[in-house]
């Protein structure tokens, strides 16, 4: 099985550890763990795990869309934390069709959180979990383990 972690731009503190921790998490369930991001959040991901314990691709999300196929991935979660990263979590699902996918729909500002979980609910079946959360990595983490562990019930 295949995931595509979708990283939104860096600016969230949170963001990077969660996604070294949705890595770890997906490779114990059984997935091959690409990330798309752009270069700054790559840089931060590939630095914050010097040795490479967590073992991922590494794809630029621009680039990446136009070789992306339907069929490439069995999964999709989206970090989204602002109205940019919910429309790469919007094209990438309208490109992939009906791939399960996930949006970890986040920010310090509950109206925001709200709107972008609805911008994504709008253009997308995608499960949507929305948390206010910044700094603290500890509520986006309890929340994914939720959704992942129902994941792994599925499957």
């Amino acid at each position: 099985m295949k995931a595509l972690l979708l990283l939104g731009c860096p600016e969230v503190p949170s963001q990077t550890p969660m996604a070294i921790y949705a890595v770890d998490k997906l490779t114990e369930l059984g997935y091959d763990v690409t990330i798309s991001s752009n270069p700054a959040a790559a840089k931060l991901v590939k630095v914050s795990d010097p040795k490479g314990y967590y073992k991922h691709k590494n794809v630029n999300i621009d680039n990446f869309l136009d070789e992306l196929e339907d069929s490439d991935f069995d999964l999709i979660l989206g970090f989204v934390h602002k109205d940019s990263a919910a429309t790469y979590f919007i094209t990438y699902c309208t490109l992939m069709g009906n791939v399960k996918s996930i949006a970890l729909v986040f920010q310090r500002d509950e109206s925001l959180v709200e709107e972008y979980a609805e911008m994504v609910e709008q253009s997308t079946d995608a499960e949507i979990i929305k948390v206010k959360a910044f700094h603290n990595p500890n509520p986006l983490k309890v929340n994914l383990d939720k959704a992942l562990n129902q994941l792994k019930d599925e499957n």
